[in-house]
């Protein structure tokens, strides 16, 4: 029994670990709307901003090294 329990342990792990992208999500969305988690509208978007920006960089430069090495 000992192993048996072991090896579920094991298994629930590996589970909890592999935890999906959208399970995330959907976890959070369940805190924020509880009130368990606080979001800060203005820092969200900043954020966002500078993520977009960033992207909208390495695309360029991508673009650039692609069309430099034709």
């Amino acid at each position: 029994m000992v192993a048996t329990q072991d090896r579920l342990h094991r298994i629930t792990v590996a589970r909890r670990d592999r935890i999906t992208r959208a399970s995330r999500l959907r976890l959070l969305a369940r805190q924020i709307a509880n009130g368990e988690y606080q979001v800060d509208a203005d820092k969200l978007a900043e954020v966002l901003v500078e993520r977009a920006q960033f992207h909208r960089q390495v695309r360029g430069d991508l673009l650039v090294r692609t069309t430099a090495g034709l």
